[in-house]
């Protein structure tokens, strides 16, 4: 039997007409999705804007705080390095005198079979020419002659008190009247 070409035709109508809906269907719903998303967007941002704003705000005002702070830092760090420094150089001066003044206390002792009284008889004998005082202060170091093989050799560093016998060392190089006399 013949088909029917009208029943064809209608068919063929029929689902052009049903792809159609569904074209028109979607473009709907995606121009219904962009409408919202941008009123999201654009009404949403506006309480966010302001929220936003104040953060960033707050941000700057906690950076610029901090960066204030590490200014502080940063200088109070360049004041102990310059500190530091200084009084290295004290101890490293100090370091080296004692040394000196050491070196001289032995080569006395063997030669005499003594102690000095003070440190000034190391210069007079030619044992040692430098420096007896502190080189910040200007206190002689403190020495003290105990008998004929002990004494009392006392440096006082910036990190604290060094020397032979040290625990008889004073608090302070001004502490005893007789520093650096017998």
């Amino acid at each position: 039997m013949p088909e029917n070409p009208l029943k064809d035709e209608l068919s063929e109508e029929k689902t052009v007409n049903f792809s159609f809906i569904k074209v028109i269907i979607f473009i709907l719903v995606l121009a219904f999705a962009a409408v919202a998303i941008f009123a999201i967007y654009f009404f949403g941002n506006k309480s966010t804007g302001a929220q936003i704003s104040a953060i960033s705000k707050e941000l700057n005002k906690q950076y610029d705080a901090r960066f204030k702070n590490q200014e502080t830092q940063i200088e109070k760090y360049r004041q102990d390095l310059q500190l530091q420094a200084e009084l290295g150089s004290y101890d490293r001066i100090r370091m080296g005198d004692a040394t000196n003044i050491l070196l001289a206390l032995q080569n006395y002792s063997f030669e005499k079979n003594n102690l000095p009284a003070n440190l000034k008889e190391l210069s007079q004998g030619n044992y040692y020419d430098g420096n007896f005082n502190d080189p910040e202060s200007g206190t002689e170091y403190y020495y003290k002659k105990l008998d004929a093989e002990n004494y009392i050799l006392c440096i006082y560093l910036s990190s604290g008190t060094w020397g032979t016998n040290k625990s008889q060392c004073p608090t302070s190089p001004t502490s005893e009247a007789d520093s650096g006399k017998p």
